[in-house]
């Protein structure tokens, strides 16, 4: 597996998970300009497994987003230690997550990556009205 800079294009040539897929709507130019500031991207043998990285909403804290691959598999160990080694790297103090209410793997996902739960349930937070929880690593 290769980890390289995220460029839009990678976006675009991702089969996302069916979770996700909302989620694309929301995916302007500005924001997709924001998201290569400081993303990267996991590719094995061509084919796009995920692309991941932070947005920086103040000099001391980020929201980190991931776009996942629904054929990423048993890979996805691959892709939580990239996660876990940028996260360890990431000059922020707080790193925020959210997660879909409706979707389990992502919870246990953030656990994994040392992220704890601070609110539940933020009703109707998505641009499609999802509810999302809210979890947070704080160093």
């Amino acid at each position: 597996m290769d980890v390289v800079p995220f460029k839009r294009e990678h976006l675009m040539n991702i089969l996302i998970q069916n979770q996700q897929e909302g989620f694309q709507e929301m995916l302007t130019p500005f924001v997709m300009r924001q998201l290569e500031k400081d993303g990267f991207t996991a590719i094995d043998d061509g084919e796009i497994l995920g692309c991941a990285g932070a947005t920086e909403l103040s000099p001391n804290r980020a929201l980190v987003w991931a776009y996942i691959s629904r054929n990423v598999g048993s890979r996805m160990i691959h892709i939580t230690r990239a996660v876990k080694r940028y996260l360890s790297i990431a000059p922020y103090r707080r790193i925020e997550m959210d997660v879909d209410c409706d979707f389990p793997e992502a919870h246990r996902w953030a656990r994994m990556l040392g992220f704890e739960l601070e609110c539940e349930r933020r009703r109707a937070y998505t641009p499609d009205g999802k509810d999302c929880a809210l979890y947070a690593r704080v160093l």
